[in-house]
């Protein structure tokens, strides 16, 4: 990869509760994303919209639809989700057992794993993933943790990295604003993402800038950008690209994208 490429890998957008896609394509030429994997938001099992969006662009966009999964009809929904074939994953809690984990399977689904954080440290999440190998588990926001529930020795945290020992795992480095305790360019965060990067590697390890967060502007998505272009200086050149893109383009099957 000679030029960088940026994937934010974790976009919510309208029509109701967020803010719509248009402004959104303005926000990616203004801080140089070039795709972006556009992410059901909670509360929302219509992913309609989000197909349309995809639909609409689909070099610029995957997306990664939501089912609930205390749905009696979520093992057919997400069927019928895969069938479609618009969506590259599906948004599911770590509680979530049973015929969705066939389902995402049999579609090649990439399952994007929501909390809260005891659930995904919990030991029946590494029998699932360990139990469905053809599934690629994304845990977003370093599976939900807030970093000052989780101190030095990183108890915690220790648990979340078990998942890394599994291939068909990843994480993504997002929602600083939300569980880190110190302000851009999140000093506190440092130790956990260097831990992440150990565990994961950069090419299970995928950047989001959060531009849908409640409040947000578009300096605060610049820094977001900024965090991983200029502040992280353990990061490679190569770590960096895979991390800002790479990782992410590869996991939804977009490898034209980088």
């Amino acid at each position: 990869m000679t030029d960088r490429v940026i994937v934010d890998c974790h976009v919510h957008v309208g029509p109701t509760r967020f803010r719509p896609v248009a402004a959104y394509l303005e926000a990616m030429t203004q801080h140089g994303i070039g795709h972006a994997v556009l992410v059901q938001h909670l509360g929302e099992p219509d992913n309609g919209h989000l197909e349309r969006c995809v639909q609409d662009r689909p070099g610029l966009f995957a997306g990664v639809g939501l089912v609930d999964p205390d749905d009696a009809a979520a093992p057919s929904r997400l069927d019928a989700l895969g069938r479609r074939g618009v969506l590259a994953g599906v948004r599911l809690p770590a509680r979530a057992r049973g015929d969705v984990w066939r389902a995402a399977a049999e579609h090649r689904l990439v399952a994007s794993i929501t909390g809260p954080f005891s659930d995904v440290v919990d030991d029946e999440v590494l029998e699932v993933v360990d139990k469905h190998p053809d599934v690629h588990f994304r845990f977003e926001h370093l599976g939900w943790l807030r970093l000052a529930d989780d101190p030095v020795p990183y108890p915690g945290f220790s648990r979340f990295l078990r998942l890394a020992e599994r291939p068909n795992t990843s994480t993504t480095w997002s929602g600083f604003f939300l569980n880190a305790g110190s302000p851009y360019p999140y000093p506190d965060a440092e130790p956990y993402l260097r831990m992440a990067l150990d565990a994961f590697g950069a090419e299970r390890l995928m950047w989001s800038g959060d531009w849908n967060r409640a409040g947000g502007t578009d300096a605060d998505y610049a820094q977001a950008v900024g965090h991983v272009t200029e502040h992280a200086s353990f990061l490679t050149a190569e770590e960096r690209n895979w991390v800002l893109g790479r990782s992410a383009a590869t996991i939804f099957g977009r490898d034209s994208w980088v």
